[in-house]
């Protein structure tokens, strides 16, 4: 008896809820009954084929009712007329309910940081929230005009204003590997950490490499060896606060602070921006320079394969395959005119 109670009770349970097997199993065992009905009445026209059925029991359910079917005997009107019709608007109702709510349950849970965009690929993903900060920074992204039309915030706090589009995503923590997959951080295109403090954006940047070992991370700090110490040891490419230089650079040469503020804007209309040297053969640097001139850009350093600093003028002579090109230009190079400019620089090698 316990036993047949606890089936019972958690079967009531499931139906309370409207669960999608009781529902599905329900609309299978109106079906059937009504379709034995109407053989039973003699209703030939609806029962022979059970694609017709089908859809005389959906226009009947969507009261759309067209009219070209309908019962033709009398049993089968009072079938109609007491089962069928009630029946049909009773599991329309039902359905639409169990749409409705499904529906509103999943916009409250992307509203409240609960959505999971494991899936989502290509994404830029920011994880930490500052309120002066973060929406200026996602603006800037945008700006930016380089296909940031998926990002993602991870933050730990409910009360965030982002940009209408952005997919946010809450966590009780920054650095679990569980939230950071929620956030999409397996197949994001680029990754910006900015936490409240060094030693959270650390473990942060520890826990993505365990997710992606390639993706690209942008990393906030205030202190230097820690900066240096999450380059060496989470390869991410550490930024650390340069006001007290850029202030001591505006003091020693005026105006100076003007042109570093334009330099690393992701919105003036000349900024820096960077490029990798496809290919396994070496490239006259020259050519490299009058390549970018053509499509007027200047070549601001370079950073050879393997090493962590940049060079300036004056240049090695050759870059080799892999280098990374640092340009000044009024808008970022398109894959497309990367690709030409890769193809001409070929084209001068080889001749």
């Amino acid at each position: 008896m316990p036993v047949i109670q606890q089936i019972y009770n958690k079967f009531y349970d499931h139906l309370v809820e409207l669960r999608l097997w009781v529902l599905l199993s329900l609309i299978c065992a109106y079906l059937l009954i009504s379709w034995a009905l109407f053989v039973w009445a003699g209703e030939t026209e609806l029962t022979s084929d059970p694609v017709v059925f089908l859809y005389f029991a959906s226009t009947t359910a969507s009261t759309v009712g067209y009219g070209d079917l309908s019962p033709a005997t009398e049993a089968g009107r009072l079938i109609s007329a007491i089962w069928f019709v009630p029946g049909a608007l009773l599991i329309f109702t039902a359905v639409l309910s169990k749409l409705t709510s499904s529906l509103v349950q999943g916009v409250r849970r992307m509203a409240d940081g609960r959505g999971n965009f494991k899936s989502l690929s290509g994404a830029t993903v920011i994880i930490g929230y500052h309120s002066d900060r973060t929406e200026r920074m996602i603006t800037d992204l945008i700006a930016g005009r380089d296909n940031d039309t998926r990002i993602v915030l991870l933050a730990t706090s409910a009360e965030v204003t982002v940009p209408e589009g952005v997919r946010f995503v809450r966590g009780d923590r920054l650095d679990t590997l569980e939230t950071l997959k929620r956030a999409g951080v397996e197949h994001a295109e680029k990754i910006i950490v900015y936490t409240d403090s060094d030693a959270e954006t650390f473990n942060t940047c520890l826990a993505i490499r365990e997710l992606s070992g390639d993706v690209h991370v942008a990393a906030y700090f205030g202190d230097r060896d820690t900066a240096r110490r999450a380059t060496k040891l989470a390869h991410v490419e550490a930024v650390v606060s340069s006001a007290t230089e850029t202030l001591v650079r505006a003091a020693q040469d005026p105006g100076a602070s003007r042109v570093i503020m334009a330099l690393s804007s992701a919105t003036h209309n000349a900024t820096i921006y960077s490029c990798i040297l496809e290919g396994a053969c070496h490239f006259p640097t020259a050519k490299v320079e009058q390549q970018l001139l053509s499509v007027n850009a200047v070549l601001l350093a370079v950073g050879q394969s393997g090493e962590n600093d940049v060079s300036f003028k004056p240049f090695p002579s050759d870059l080799r395959g892999g280098t990374t090109v640092y340009y000044v230009a009024q808008q970022r190079f398109e894959p497309e005119a990367w690709s030409r400019l890769m193809e001409n620089l070929d084209a001068e090698v080889l001749a």
